[in-house]
């Protein structure tokens, strides 16, 4: 066993102090010391908060609902509804002036006055009173006079009345047919009715 002297026991006392010494110094300043200011804490980085739970699983407005249209035990099956667009497609506006439809001519009534006017315009008044005075004494204007079936008949006492019906199938009851075929029968025979209505002075008959 080594034994110490009483100086050599002095000297590591107070080497043992020493070094206790220097250790106090180096870790008070540390502990000592103002700590580091945080980041949460610092006034020119504001502290941004967590998203909540309810906020990240919250769904998009836009979004389309969905339904889970899976049985029990059988693969996971959804359904999305379709989000209906407008329509974009625009009709076009109607181009150009519409074009009027053209207006039918009045048809006059099948009577005895309008055919008096019918033969008026188309031969003039002078010529119109010659075969007026023929048909007057003839028939007295009257559509039905005479046989239909044998001998003269009509307004222009046509002889057999049937000829008239090439001017129209109702020939029989018509003065508008019976006078055009009765214009159409004096004029290519005599060229006018005044000159028609002299015959018939001369004659009896025409």
């Amino acid at each position: 066993m080594i034994r110490l002297s009483p100086a050599t026991i002095g000297l590591l006392v107070v080497a043992g102090l020493v070094l206790l010494a220097d250790g106090v110094v180096v870790v008070a300043p540390a502990v000592l010391a103002d700590p580091a200011p945080s980041v949460a804490a610092s006034p020119s980085a504001p502290a941004t908060a967590s998203p909540l739970p309810t906020e990240i699983a919250e769904a998009s407005p836009t979004a389309a609902p969905t339904w889970d249209l899976s049985w029990p035990g059988s693969p996971a099956a959804t359904f999305t509804q379709p989000t209906p667009s407008p329509s974009t497609t625009r009709q076009p506006w109607p181009s150009g002036t519409p074009t009027p439809k053209p207006t039918p001519a009045p048809t006059p009534r099948d009577t005895v006055w309008n055919a008096r006017i019918y033969i008026q315009n188309r031969i003039g008044v002078k010529q119109y009173d010659c075969v007026s005075a023929i048909w007057t004494a003839e028939s007295k204007w009257n559509p039905q006079a005479g046989n239909p079936a044998s001998g003269p008949y009509g307004i222009p006492q046509a002889y057999p009345g049937s000829k008239m019906a090439a001017f129209g199938s109702n020939w029989r009851y018509s003065p508008l047919t019976q006078v055009k075929w009765g214009i159409w029968y004096v004029y290519s025979r005599y060229g006018s009715a005044c000159n028609a209505y002299n015959f018939w002075r001369s004659h009896g008959w025409y």
